[in-house]
C-alpha cells in the first residue's frame, strides 16, 4: 500500500494538493460557514439522484407520466430517489439564500471578492432556473398547468413570446416542449451550474474566508486550519442534510398527479419558491401588468448584481471589520421580507379558499384513480396507462353519462364481467344496475336456480368464452341448467361466434356464443343493437332511444375499451 501511495503521489501530487488544502488557515471554525459547502453538497444530491432518475425517465407526452410512475412503484428505491430530488431542489434554493444572506451580512461581496458575489447571484438564477424547467417533466396536472402559468408569465414580458416559444419549441407544450425542457434541465443547466460552481470555489480559496464582522475592540478569532476543525462540521452538516432529504423522501415522499389534460379547469399553483411572483402578479391589471411580471422581477435581480457597486468600500485592514452598508443592507432586507410576505399571503389565500380546497381534493381522488388504474392495466409500450386511457374514452365519447347514472338510464359498469356481477345479474337482471329502467326492462325473467344449480349456471356461463377451472361435472349440470331455463331466448351456444346458420333471429336473446371473451365483449361495445345482441328485443323505436354503435372507435380504441370492461371497468361509479 505504501509503494502504490506513493507511486500514485509522484505521478498526480493529489495527497500534497490534499494536505495544502486541509492545511488552510480560517478566521475561527464555526457552523455557520459551512452553508456554501451545503449548496455543494445539496447540488451533488441533484446530480447523483438527477442521473438515477434519468435511467428509467423518458421525455415524451405519451411516455413521461407511465415512466415517473414506473419510478415511483416499480423501481427499486425509485420512490425514495424521486423524493429525495424533489425536496433537495428545494433545499438547495434555501441553502443558496442562506448562503447569499451570510455572505451578504459578512461584507464578503466587496472587492476582490466582488465577482465571486456576482457568480453566486449567476448560480442562484440558475438553481430557480433548475426548479422551473423541472416542473412539466412528470407531464402530470401540476406540472402541466404550472408551466403553462409560468411560460404566459414570460411571453408577457418584452419579447416574451419568442423567447417562450424557443424555451418550449412552439406555441403549445407538445413533446418537443417536454424534450427541450429536459435537456435543460438535465444537461445545459446544471452543466452551467458545475463550471459556476467551480470557478466560484476556486475564486472562494484565492481570497480565503471572510471573517465574521466584529466591533473594532473585539478581539479577531484564532486561526485554525481547515482541517480537521472546519472540515469536520461540514462533514456533520452535510451528514444531517443527507439524513434530513432521505427522512423526508422516505416519509413524505413526491406526489403524482393525473396525467395532464389540456382541456380540464385545473387551478395551477407554482412551486412555493415561484409563489411571491404568483401573488405579485395579481396585484396589476391591464397595462400594468408589466410591472409585476418585468419591472419588479427585473429591479430586484439588477440590485443583487449591483451590490458591490454600491457598496465600493475594499474589504482591506481598515475595512476589515466591517459589515453591509445601509444601502444594501436595507433594501436586500425589504427585497427578502417582500418575497417571503407575498409568499405567505398567497398560501393563506389558498388555505382559506374553499372552492380551491375542494378543487384539491378532487384533484387527489384523480391522482390516486389515475395510479391505480396504472397497477391495473399497466403502461403498454407506448406509454400509455391502458386503463386510465380506456376511462378517458368512457368518458371522451360520452358513455359515462348513461352508465354512470348521470342521463338515461343504463346498465351500471362497475364489476363487470365477474362472478359477482354475473350472479346477481342473473337474480334480478330488472334491478336499476342493470335492466332497470331501459328497454330491456321485463325482457328477461330471473333465473329460477339456487345453490349448487346457481353456481353451475354461472360456472357454465363463464366457460362460453374464457378457459374454466370448474369441474366437467360442474359445467355439465350448467348446461343443464341453461338448456332447462334460457333456452326459449337464447341460442344454445356451441358454434362459431356469429354464425348466421347457428343464430335464429326469431329468438329475442343475444347469442351466447363465445360470452364474455375479448371477441364477444368488443363486438358487444362496437354495436349493442346488433340482432346477436340486444337488437331483437327491442323495437326500432326503442333502439334509437338505446346504445348507439360506435363505427368511429378505431380498433385500438376498441380494444382499450374492451380491456377495460374486461377487468371489471375500474373507475366506473355504478
Amino acid at each position: 500500500m505504501a509503494r502504490l501511495r506513493d507511486a500514485l503521489e509522484a505521478r498526480t501530487g493529489l495527497g500534497a494538493l490534499l494536505r495544502r488544502f486541509g492545511a488552510r488557515s480560517l478566521p475561527g471554525a464555526r457552523v455557520a460557514n459551512s452553508t456554501g459547502a451545503l449548496v455543494v453538497m445539496a447540488f451533488l444530491i441533484q446530480v447523483v439522484t438527477g442521473l438515477a432518475l434519468a435511467t428509467t425517465y423518458s421525455p415524451a407526452t405519451t411516455t413521461a407520466w407511465g415512466s415517473v410512475w414506473a419510478i415511483e412503484h416499480q423501481m427499486l428505491l425509485g420512490s425514495v430517489v424521486r423524493g429525495v430530488h424533489h425536496w433537495g431542489s428545494s433545499a438547495i434554493i434555501i441553502l443558496a439564500l442562506v448562503h447569499m444572506t451570510q455572505t451578504l451580512l459578512y461584507g464578503a461581496y466587496r472587492a476582490p471578492r466582488d465577482i465571486n458575489w456576482i457568480l453566486g447571484v449567476l448560480m442562484l438564477l440558475v438553481v430557480l432556473g433548475l426548479g422551473l424547467t423541472g416542473y412539466m417533466l412528470p407531464w402530470d396536472q401540476k406540472g402541466y398547468w404550472a408551466t403553462r402559468v409560468a411560460t404566459g408569465i414570460i411571453s408577457e414580458t418584452p419579447g416574451g413570446d419568442a423567447l417562450r416559444e424557443l424555451m418550449i419549441g412552439g406555441s403549445e407544450l407538445t413533446t418537443a416542449s417536454l424534450t427541450r425542457l429536459y435537456g435543460l434541465h438535465a444537461m445545459l443547466l446544471p452543466g452551467v451550474l458545475g463550471l459556476l460552481t467551480v470557478v466560484h470555489v476556486a475564486l472562494h480559496l484565492r481570497h480565503g474566508t471572510k471573517a465574521r464582522p466584529r466591533k473594532a475592540a473585539a478581539p479577531a478569532p484564532p486561526t485554525v486550519t481547515f482541517w480537521p476543525y472546519q472540515a469536520v462540521r461540514i462533514a456533520v452538516m452535510s451528514g444531517l442534510l443527507l439524513g434530513a432529504l432521505l427522512a423526508i423522501g422516505i416519509l413524505v415522499g413526491v406526489g403524482l398527479e393525473a396525467p395532464a389534460d389540456p382541456s380540464s379547469a385545473y387551478q395551477a399553483r407554482p412551486e412555493w419558491y415561484f409563489m411571491g411572483l404568483f401573488e405579485l402578479l395579481k396585484l396589476f391589471d391591464g397595462p400594468l401588468v408589466l410591472i409585476g411580471t418585468f419591472v419588479l422581477p427585473t429591479l430586484a435581480i439588477v440590485f443583487l448584481f449591483a451590490v458591490p457597486a454600491l457598496d465600493r468600500a475594499r474589504d482591506d485592514r481598515a475595512d476589515a471589520n466591517r459589515g453591509p452598508a445601509k444601502r444594501v443592507l436595507i433594501p436586500y432586507v425589504a427585497l427578502i421580507v417582500g418575497a417571503v410576505g407575498l409568499t405567505a399571503a398567497a398560501l393563506i389565500k389558498d388555505a382559506n379558499d374553499e372552492t380551491y380546497q375542494k378543487s384539491r381534493v378532487e384533484v387527489r381522488e384523480a391522482s390516486e384513480r389515475a395510479s391505480e388504474l396504472a397497477a391495473l392495466g399497466g403502461i403498454d409500450p407506448s406509454g400509455r396507462i391502458v386503463f386510465f386511457e380506456a376511462q378517458r374514452l368512457y368518458r371522451e365519447k360520452g358513455c359515462a353519462d348513461c352508465h354512470d347514472g348521470t342521463t338515461h338510464p343504463s346498465p351500471g359498469l362497475l364489476g363487470f364481467g365477474t362472478e359477482e356481477r354475473l350472479r346477481a345479474f342473473l337474480k334480478a337482471p330488472d334491478d336499476p344496475r342493470f335492466f332497470g329502467g331501459t328497454a330491456l326492462a321485463g325482457k328477461m325473467e330471473p333465473v329460477r336456480a339456487e345453490g349448487e344449480k346457481l353456481d353451475a349456471l354461472v360456472a357454465y356461463l363463464r366457460s362460453l368464452g374464457n378457459p374454466s377451472d370448474a369441474s366437467a361435472e360442474v359445467l355439465k349440470q350448467g348446461r343443464k341448467v341453461f338448456r332447462g331455463q334460457c333456452t326459449d331466448c337464447h341460442n344454445l351456444p356451441g358454434k362459431s361466434l356469429f354464425d348466421a346458420d347457428a343464430y335464429d333471429l326469431r329468438i329475442a336473446g343475444p347469442d351466447l356464443a363465445g360470452y364474455g371473451s375479448f371477441e364477444w365483449v368488443r363486438a358487444l361495445v362496437r354495436d349493442a343493437n346488433h340482432p346477436t345482441y340486444f337488437g331483437a328485443a327491442m323495437s326500432a323505436e326503442q333502439r334509437d332511444q338505446a346504445m348507439p354503435p360506435y363505427p368511429d372507435l378505431t380498433d385500438d380504441e376498441l380494444s382499450l375499451l374492451t380491456r377495460w370492461l374486461l377487468a371489471g371497468a375500474p373507475g366506473a361509479k355504478r
